[in-house]
């Protein structure tokens, strides 16, 4: 016996609304499903940079290990907040292409290939694929100097050995990227990850941080991609 029109008319509009609702749902669901994931990986390339701090560099930021070529980048060869998390990839700390790229992102480093086997491919910036994560980069601790201490950029040229102790544990290290996407929701109900030196996480929401622009500015100041 068929079916009268209108049970199938709502049947199918049931299935229209199913279809149209579910990608958006699936996409809603996505930034809490990634989120400790990102997290974790953070907390992955905290313990890299000490072990990396402790074991080639003296505790001090920024030396590249003997022996090794140059960071990668012959136009600017001081060392960006990507490139400074990318020297875990080059020294083989942390070997894992995936821990480098955010899966809320649309990064991808190619398994590794973007990141280079031994600093940035090419001699060139690494690409804004390779990192998803923006760090405390050379040039940021000129930033931070001058905010902190009173001193500036001049005296970080000079000093780019920065001891660990000279930064503060309270100090954010890292951060989602706010790059392309938001990573973590929408601007006005998501939120990301701040690293800070002590190696915790804290996740700051739209109220703390601007999720579009944030990174490079306020308490996140001396962030870059």
């Amino acid at each position: 016996m068929s079916k009268p029109w209108h049970i199938l008319a709502v049947v199918g509009v049931l299935a229209l609304l199913a279809g149209m609702l579910l990608p958006a749902l699936q996409r809603a669901r996505e930034p809490g499903h990634h989120r400790p994931r990102c997290r974790s990986q953070l907390n992955q390339l905290a313990k890299g940079m000490a072990t990396y701090l402790n074991e080639l560099g003296d505790n001090r930021f920024y030396p590249w290990p003997a022996g090794r070529p140059g960071c990668g980048t012959v136009a600017s060869p001081n060392f960006g907040g990507a490139e400074w998390l990318a020297t875990l990839y080059w020294t083989r700390i942390i070997p894992d292409p995936g821990v480098y790229n955010c899966r809320s992102s649309p990064d991808s480093n190619e398994q590794g290939t973007e990141l280079g086997s031994a600093g940035a491919p090419g001699g060139k910036p690494l690409s804004a694929d390779a990192v998803s994560y923006a760090a405390f980069g050379h040039n940021s601790v000129g930033i931070y100097l001058c905010s902190k201490r009173g001193k500036g950029a001049a005296y970080a040229a000079s000093n780019l050995a920065i001891r660990d102790e000279d930064i503060p544990p309270n100090e954010p290290m890292a951060t989602d990227d706010t790059e392309g996407i938001i990573n973590h929701g929408e601007r006005d109900n998501g939120g990301m990850n701040v690293l800070f030196f002590d190696s915790h996480v804290e996740y700051w929401t739209n109220t703390r941080v601007d999720l579009e622009t944030g990174v490079g500015q306020g308490d996140l100041c001396a962030l870059r991609n």
